[in-house]
């Protein structure tokens, strides 16, 4: 009995926009370790296509932010934040150091606001609490939650929508738990 051939889709892709964002990241990402593969073996190879740059595991990865951004997409928050993670590692890691900060002018690239609008997709409103009830519920000022912030002590989102930041409800208890930990 003849069996009909298999189609096989081709993998949504992300809109133009969220397309263009993904491949100037990679490109901007190829370049860097271009540039350290260079000084460790000199090579007089060319670089990497951006179809191969595409089809590379970062190229998927932002691929698949990019359609949880735009909402053709879902998938679970750990699933996200550790694709945004190896994102941010990539780019903002430096050799050698034991940690790493994002700059909070990156949330205002395009690339920051494509993956902030994944990050944001994966929270429901009541997982999401706003600075200034933040910084009330430790009894602190709002700069000390944005340093809690940039140092990663508290998990943010930003809706790159409204331009808000909110802080994850499930990051303040934890915090919460930490700090009654070293008082005691």
């Amino acid at each position: 009995m003849p069996t009909s051939p298999t189609i096989v889709e081709a993998p949504p892709s992300p809109s133009t926009t969220a397309q263009l964002v993904i491949d100037q990241a990679l490109q901007l990402i190829a370049i860097d370790a271009r540039r350290l593969e260079d000084r460790l073996r000199p090579t007089d190879q060319p670089g990497p296509s951006l179809e191969q740059l595409r089809a590379s595991p970062l190229g998927h990865d932002l691929r698949r932010l990019a359609l949880v951004a735009e909402g053709r997409e879902h998938e679970s928050h750990e699933q996200v934040r550790t694709a945004i993670e190896a994102v941010l590692q990539l780019l903002f890691w430096p050799a050698g150091a034991d940690q790493y900060t994002v700059p909070r002018s990156f949330w205002e690239t395009d690339l920051g606001h494509l993956l902030a609008r994944a990050k944001y997709q994966t929270f429901a409103a009541s997982d999401l609490v706003g600075i200034g009830v933040a910084a009330d519920r430790f009894g602190v000022t709002r700069p000390t939650v944005y340093r809690w912030m940039e140092d990663r002590s508290l998990d943010s989102v930003r809706d790159a929508v409204s331009g808000r930041t909110y802080i994850v409800r499930i990051g303040i208890n934890a915090l919460q738990d930490r700090l009654t930990d070293l008082q005691a």
